[in-house]
């Protein structure tokens, strides 16, 4: 079949070129007991996910949601059964009335509502050992206690972001906790006298046994073995989360040893679990994972020795002062003074959902690379016709100081002359009086200045130094001043809402401007002179010595040549309708054949997800392009991992000879065991730079890309040819490595419904 030629086949019948051959008995078994299991599946969930729901709670001590992590917790509880039958016992409760409340699932299943409980049948567990009373007596204090931690936990989760801003932590554990010392307080004392019985402790240097004491601590376990399994399962789910802990550790000890070298004498080395976990939560949780987190962490530890020798102070005596307490003063005292910081720096708070630090780290270095500006006001280009950038930000001219951010647009012909020559001096043969000046973005008109005479060319108004302009508040954040428009030329009003690319007005030579050109800053306030702040533009084309360049988001520099991008109705049509379905591709490699199947889906949003087995990738159709947002890859799929580099964004937009880049991290996913996987958030991430193009003019029936991979490195091909097509998306694969080719061709596709099931 000529892969030039239109598709006329129907969807259900497109290629299908199955194996001829009879499935053999082993893949007829197999079937056979994939379809049992997924008959099975609904009655072993009524079993796993409350066990599932124990492990999230243990684990979301840590601020984790690893339900590995939090089985490794639950396992370390054996070494006193009865923590582990209390812990256990209690969250399965809890859940149970969370059910009957109709309290959140997502709560209950991800730990956040269940681990005061946890923590909190940890405390009746020990509270209770020596107090003499009779089973069930214990078992209905428990069930007390459980209910009484699972309402105030419920309760606080929302209290504290609304009306604090703060995360409400383990407030709930500690009230509860606090409330069975105040009530028992012989029990307590009593308590700390009886041997847990407990393995030996090995002879191990004294700061590795009280740091591995700590680590115990936080399970009611203050024992070097304890310890070690409690180590053991944060650092299944984190290297750097560790890294982070034994920084918050070694700072509060730091205080530790100052106040003692002072003369106070306190339980410094016994608050150790306060410091350690200070510095994991600040570190590596509530901050993406750098230098200054790690700086971050020494230094949260330091302050929750503060706290402990505060607490101590105030509550000696009450069995206050050997609750977390400093942790929370801590975690809220630091959120809250680093908040009123005016600028991030390399300090970035963590935003997302990840399932390690290591793999929030690798999530924003590979943004910084691929969108630098995310976090600026993305405007796009004023006009609709070809235009030069005669001044760009902090130049020599007037864009200096607080008006920095700004950008000045004229039109030019192919000699770059802004008028035709010896015409200088008439103002109506410049190529940019009166060219249309369009909407940079939607948003409503807050201002309108429209009186101001042109100049004559040359000459500059610097009583009126903005002469006729407006100021646009947009509607997804920014306030826009476009300035310089001929007299009278303005034809929207105040209050007027506009949309993107609706006419504004004319350009003219108002103002401080010799000649005519278009003047574009975002700014701080509403306020005619306010200092400009940072933006960008976006969906745009730069003329360059190789071709057309499309652009996503960037600042154009001075003197280049650049168009606003319009949507191909033909690239779009395709882009947008990739149907759900089975895609079944087979795959040539130097002689051998073998097969591979994609499934894609839509979510909710409407995201693309490309998934083979447990590897996944999640497309998204922004504004102007599909972009690959979200990569799962462990290397078992070739094909997700070679799609990955092809194709990690296709604009909408269309121009013969136009390219765009992107980058790629060159490791999706964070397999925690690797050294780089660990050092990686403070030395970077390697990231793969690729060239994209339409190798074909895109027709409705497919597109034609190719992506060039620039020095590639490792097992990575030079470039990578491939074709999409409605409905069934990827039909065609093809990379070119150094020694061979490998080409992936889609051999059938069944639609299904966006959620993958059958129709």
């Amino acid at each position: 079949m000529n892969s030039e030629a239109p598709s006329t086949l129907p969807v259900m019948a497109i290629l299908e070129e199955a194996p001829g051959h009879a499935p053999s008995l082993w893949k007829r078994s197999m079937m056979r007991a994939a379809a049992c299991a997924r008959s099975l599946r609904p009655h072993l969930q009524i079993v796993t996910n409350p066990l599932l729901e124990v492990a999230r709670a243990a684990s979301s001590i840590f601020l984790c949601s690893s339900w590995k992590t939090g089985a490794l917790l639950c396992a370390a509880l054996l070494f006193m059964p009865r923590y582990f039958a209390f812990a256990v016992s209690a969250c399965l409760l809890g859940s149970f009335i969370a059910k009957l409340l109709h309290l959140p699932a997502a709560m209950r299943k991800d730990g956040t509502l269940l681990y005061n409980v946890f923590l909190s049948a940890l405390a009746v567990a020990w509270i209770t050992r020596g107090s003499g009373l009779a089973a069930p007596a214990i078992w209905a204090m428990l069930a007390v206690v459980t209910v009484y931690t699972l309402l105030l936990s419920a309760a606080l989760w929302h209290w504290f972001p609304l009306r604090a801003g703060l995360p409400p932590l383990s407030v709930a554990f500690v009230v509860a906790f606090g409330t069975l010392l105040i009530f028992f307080p012989h029990w307590a004392a009593g308590t700390t006298l009886l041997d847990m019985g407990l393995p030996d402790e090995p002879a191990l240097p004294f700061i590795v046994t009280a740091f591995l004491r700590s680590m115990g601590t936080i399970l009611f376990l203050p024992n070097v073995w304890a310890g070690m399994a409690v180590t053991l399962a944060i650092l299944v789910w984190s290297r750097v989360a560790m890294i982070n802990a034994i920084a918050g550790y070694a700072g509060g000890i730091l205080i530790v040893k100052l106040l003692e070298a002072c003369g106070l004498h306190w339980l410094g080395w016994f608050a150790g679990h306060n410091y350690l976990l200070a510095g994991m939560a600040l570190g590596a949780i509530y901050f993406v994972p750098s230098w200054s987190s790690l700086a971050l962490a020494f230094v949260a530890g330091a302050v929750a020795a503060l706290h402990v020798a505060a607490v101590q102070h105030f509550l000696r005596g009450s069995g206050w002062e050997y609750l977390p307490l400093p942790y929370l003063l801590t975690i809220w005292s630091m959120l809250c003074c680093l908040r009123l910081r005016e600028k991030p720096g390399s300090l970035l708070p963590a935003t997302g959902i990840f399932d390690n630090p290591e793999a929030a780290a690798a999530s924003l270095a590979l943004a910084n690379a691929r969108f630098p500006h995310r976090s600026e006001t993305h405007v796009l280009l004023p006009t609709a016709r070809e235009v030069t950038v005669t001044q760009g930000f902090d130049d020599k001219l007037s864009h200096r100081g607080d008006w920095k951010h700004a950008l000045d647009f004229e039109v030019h012909d192919a000699a770059d002359h802004a008028c035709p020559p010896g015409w200088d001096d008439d103002l109506s043969r410049y190529y940019s009086q009166g060219l249309e000046v369009r909407a940079p973005g939607t948003g409503e008109i807050i201002r309108v200045i429209d009186g101001v005479a042109d100049n004559a060319p040359g000459g500059c108004n610097f009583a009126n130094n903005w002469g006729n302009h407006l100021i646009l508040r947009l509607d997804y954040g920014g306030i826009v001043k476009l300035a310089h428009f001929m007299k009278n030329g303005i034809v929207v009003k105040t209050g007027q809402r506009v949309g993107a690319g609706d006419l504004l007005g004319y350009c003219g030579n108002s103002g401080r401007s010799p000649v005519p050109h278009i003047h574009l800053h975002n700014q701080a306030t509403n306020e005619t002179g306010a200092p400009t702040a940072p933006f960008c533009l976006t969906n745009f084309f730069t003329r360059t010595t190789e071709g057309v360049r499309w652009n996503f988001a960037s600042v154009p520099k001075l003197g280049a040549r650049i168009a606003p991008a319009t949507v191909s109705t033909t690239v779009l049509g395709t882009l947008a309708h990739f149907a759900p379905g089975v895609a079944t591709y087979r795959v040539c490699t130097a002689g051998s054949t073998s097969f591979e199947t994609i499934t894609t889906t839509l979510d909710e949003s409407g995201r693309y997800l490309f998934r083979s087995g447990k590897e996944s990738l999640t497309a998204v159709l922004g504004l102007h392009a599909l972009q690959i947002t979200q990569s799962s890859l462990g290397g078992h799929s070739q094909l997700l991992r070679l799609l990955s580099f092809a194709m990690p964004t296709v604009p909408f937009a269309y121009q013969r000879g136009m390219i765009w880049e992107d980058s790629v991290a060159l490791q999706s996913k964070q397999h925690g065991w690797a050294l780089a996987g660990v050092f990686a958030p403070y030395v970077g991430y390697p990231t793969q730079r690729v060239i994209t193009r339409h190798s074909l003019h895109p027709t409705t029936q497919r597109l034609h890309l190719a992506t060039t991979i620039a020095n590639p490195t490792g097992d990575l091909p030079r470039e990578i040819e491939f074709t999409l097509e409605p409905m069934r998306g990827l039909s065609q694969l093809t990379a070119h490595f150094k020694t061979h080719d490998s080409t992936f061709t889609q051999t059938s596709f069944t639609p299904t419904l966006p959620n993958g099931d059958a129709e």
